[in-house]
């Protein structure tokens, strides 16, 4: 069976009155080939939306002020925007104007906007200036710039399973590559340091070339190594949002 294509599922929150007005959005040339899911999404609020950013907000950068939660808890309607299936070669396109889409979606009646693929929430100023840095690195040609705001943007850190005892990343499918793992008995700011830095290797520095089992990787060229082992996802659904078809990286370390 073929493994399932990511997808970005943005949920937005607003008043429209009708759906089409988030259509209109997505008639812009740059969004053609985005859809409004109109079976789930509803011209009416929707009480689960406060537990649902509450457990969504992105806790190492915290943005979400008192307007972006009243925001959330007055909404009168929610509309879910699909992307078009993210194959690897074409995840950072895809991943960038879903990023200028929720711009888009703010600046046309949208109050707060999450993204379902990594369970992450942003509030409204943050979604605009990431929106306004990938803009800007796109046009300055700066591909480091471009990954690592798409980084920020689309991937929520650091998550936590009890069962493995491991922290991970989740989003990384969005960006076409494997998400991350490490010991949770690490300290939790030098578990994020480990993540981050993997993570904005792969997306901001983009070997041409893919990372092999059993590879060493350091912090800095004098600091600490650990193993990379590659590690298939079993942690989520194949159809669900959140399901990594390239798997994880486990950052061990060294047994030298």
């Amino acid at each position: 069976m073929p493994m399932p294509i990511p997808r970005h599922v943005i949920c937005a929150l607003g008043h429209w009155r009708d759906l089409d007005e988030v259509g209109a959005v997505l008639r812009q040339p740059t969004f053609s080939d985005f859809t409004v899911d109109r079976e789930f999404s509803q011209l009416f609020p929707d009480d689960r939306m406060m537990a649902a950013f509450d457990a969504s907000y992105d806790r190492v950068s915290p943005s979400m002020s008192d307007d972006d939660w009243d925001a959330v808890r007055t909404h009168g309607a929610v509309a879910y925007v699909l992307s078009p299936p993210i194959r690897k070669n074409h995840a950072g396109d895809i991943s960038g104007r879903a990023l200028l889409l929720t711009a888009a979606l703010l600046s046309a009646g949208a109050v707060a906007v999450k993204g379902e693929g990594a369970g992450i929430a942003h509030g409204r100023a943050r979604w605009l200036n990431l929106a306004e840095e990938f803009a800007q690195a796109r046009q300055d040609g700066d591909t480091h710039s471009e990954g690592a705001t798409l980084y920020w943007a689309w991937v929520r850190r650091p998550m936590i399973d009890d069962d493995e005892a491991v922290y991970y990343s989740c989003g990384m499918h969005l960006l076409g590559e494997r998400d991350v793992e490490i010991e949770a008995s690490l300290d939790l700011a030098d578990a994020v340091e480990w993540i981050d830095l993997l993570g904005l290797y792969l997306v901001g520095d983009q070997p041409t070339r893919p990372l092999e089992d059993g590879e060493g990787f350091r912090l800095n060229a004098e600091g600490p190594r650990r193993v990379m082992h590659l590690r298939p996802c079993e942690r989520y659904e194949k159809d669900g949002f959140m399901f990594n078809p390239y798997g994880y990286i486990r950052l061990e370390t060294d047994p030298g």
